[in-house]
This record gives C-alpha cells, structure tokens and sequence, in this order.
C-alpha cells in the first residue's frame, strides 16, 4: 500500500519524455534527443585509471560518513573553506534529500522560483510541506529579492536556489542572492543552494553561497567531470548545519564509492581538474552559441549563461509541441516539469554532438515552418 507521503508524487515528466524516445527508436524511428539532463562527454581517463588503481589498492569498503579525508580537503581548498564544513555523498541528489529532511518542517513553506530543477517540488511533497513560487520570467529567469521579500514569513523553513539554473542557464548576481539569503536568515529559513553547474558558465561566473550561517552549499561531480553514473556528490555548510544532514546521511546514502572519491581527490590535487573541466565547457559554449544563434531567431529565450540548457517560450502548449515534435524526430521536455507559469515553454539540453543538435535545429524550424504556414 502506497504511503500517503508519495500519492500525490507523479512520475518525472522527464521520465515519461525518456520513454516516449524509446518507444520511437523501438519503431525504427530516428529521434534526436534534447531531454538528456548529463554531459554526453564520457568520463575524463585520468578519473578512469586513478580510480581503477584505488580498486586494486583495496578502495572497495565503506569510507567515514564524512567522505575520505582526502577529498574533503581538496574540496575546501577549491571552496575556501574548512574540511569540517565538507561532507562528501552518494550523488548532489543525495545531498538535496538529506537537506530537505533535515530542514524542511511538516506543514511550512518552501519557496521556489520557478523554473526551478523538477526535483525540489517534490522534496517539499515528501517532507508534507507547502510549496511557494515566485515568477521569474520577468526578470531573466531569476528571482527579485523585493518579490522575494513579500512571500517570506515565519511559516518558510527551506528556500531552494539553483544557479546556474536548470532548466534555463540562467546566472545570478552576487548582489541579489546574498540579499535574497539575508533576508531568508531574518525569517530562520534555511537556504539550499543547488549549485552543481557551478563549473560549466561561460561569460557570467556563477557566485557561490558559501560561508554563510544558513546556506547548504550542494554540488558534485557529475556534471564538471561527466560522473552522473559513479554518484559523487558533496555539501558544504556550517557545522551545526552538516551535522543534522549527517543524521539522514548515515542511514541513507551511508557513503559514496570509496574508490571514485579517490579518483577525484587525486584529479583535483593534480591540478588536472580545472583542465578537464575547461575543456568540457569550450566545447558547450560553441554548442549554446549554435543554438541560441538559430532558435532565438524562431522563439523568445533567455541567452544561457551556465549548464547545458536553453527554456524557450514556443507559443503553445508544450505538452503538446514536445509529442508533436516527436513526429519531426526530435524530443524536447515540456516545461510545465519545471514549475507554474511553464505551460508554453520547453527545455532543450545541448548536451549533444553538433552533427545531432544540427540536425535537431534542422528539424524544427521544420516545425515552425510548418506552423507559420498554416497560420498557427
């Protein structure tokens, strides 16, 4: 019997668009797909090597809660913090549901701007808390700390932050998320700072949220190093703040492979990380250029500034162009997985091979061609 906590949890529009492409290609059909939320890289062989050599060396049992020592520290000096505020876990979605139990109240609020990543709407569910958006189309997909201020009161016990944002790429100024977290620890809500693209921008640096009282930092490495499969995630927050997401930790995700923490703790130590990173981005930025060149001559969008993704507005229900589309042979997510205020928005991820996003951009200014045509 189901419990009543997950009734009301419906199944990831991400995953009905993933089975939807696999029903197509199972028909023979050629679909390009643009939902793909990970890197197409594979994983960098200076991680492979170290990693199969920590196998061979016995890095095959449970580590400390905590994470191995080694990358805890490689982590704080990336970060500038202390190795006590690190804590290294099974994935950043880990990292999120840990937080989420720990600091969201049964029957507070939770305040998310929308889009937001599909996944905070329903830690909020499970956690029995009510969830509270704000509009950023307005404002380039980011929040105004002025709207911000309106909603918050002393029901809020979580604000989720995510910059770069998924599923826009949209950027935040330093000025604006420090002011949206002072005002979050004047009503003693807890900031989750979602900030695992914090590696892939182009011309906008990111800001992280670091060394503040109430802020949870969550990152990884399965976006900066195309990890998604080996679950390497990591949170850095204030120690009283650690500790309670410690207690959900030790008997949920318990700790991350031994062996892959030990890769990347040698790759970072090596200096060799910010080089695989680089090189990654170069490659993104000439995708997001191609992109955004092509679809915002068709469609209203924000210029991505971070991650891999792109929200355009497609002047119709998105449930609807995206299964349509699917007929074209290209496959988007509709929007409406990312919050209120999506119904005409879809989400593509240019996390592809050129000779396939051209071949995607081809195919649906056939679309739009075919719209235009009939007058929509």
């Amino acid at each position: 019997m189901e419990a009543g906590r997950v009734r009301e949890i419906s199944t990831s529009m991400i995953r009905r668009m993933f089975e939807i492409v696999e029903k197509a290609k199972r028909e023979g059909r050629d679909i390009v797909s643009l939902t793909i939320g990970e890197p197409d890289f594979s994983t960098p062989k200076e991680v492979i090597e170290r990693a199969c050599r920590a196998m061979r060396e016995g890095f095959t049992h449970y580590t400390s809660n905590l994470g191995i020592e080694e990358l805890r520290s490689a982590i704080a000096e990336e970060y500038g913090v202390s190795k006590d505020e690190v804590m290294v876990t099974a994935g950043g979605s880990e990292a999120l549901l840990n937080a989420s139990l720990a600091f969201i109240e049964e029957g507070s609020k939770v305040v998310i701007p929308s889009p937001s990543f599909l996944s905070y709407f329903t830690y909020a569910k499970i956690c029995g808390a009510r969830v509270s958006e704000i509009r950023t189309h307005e404002t380039g997909f980011v929040p105004n700390p002025e709207i911000f201020a309106e909603i918050m009161d002393r029901n809020v016990s979580v604000v989720f932050l995510n910059y770069p944002n998924n599923p826009t790429g949209a950027v935040i100024d330093r000025g604006s998320a420090e002011e949206i977290v002072k005002i979050a620890a004047d009503y003693g809500a807890v900031v989750i700072s979602d900030e695992i693209y914090d590696k892939i921008y182009y011309d906008k640096k990111p800001v992280s949220l670091v060394n503040h009282e109430n802020v949870v930092a969550v990152n990884g490495f399965s976006k900066s190093l195309a990890m998604t499969g080996w679950r390497i995630g990591f949170v850095i927050a204030e120690e009283t703040l650690l500790n309670s997401m410690l207690k959900i930790h030790q008997v949920n995700g318990v700790c991350a492979p031994a062996f892959a923490q030990k890769a990347v703790a040698e790759v970072m130590l090596s200096g060799e990380f910010k080089r695989l990173v680089s090189s990654m981005v170069s490659e993104f930025r000439k995708r997001r250029d191609f992109v955004y060149g092509e679809l915002s001559k068709l469609y209203w969008t924000v210029k991505p500034e971070g991650a891999f993704y792109m929200f355009m507005d497609v002047r119709e229900n998105c449930i609807k162009f995206a299964e349509t589309l699917i007929s074209y042979g290209v496959a988007v997510t509709p929007g409406t997985a990312f919050g209120s205020w999506n119904e005409n928005f879809v989400r593509i991820s240019y996390a592809n091979s050129m000779e396939n996003l051209r071949k995607a951009v081809e195919r649906i200014k056939g679309y739009y061609d075919s719209k235009e045509a009939q007058g929509r």
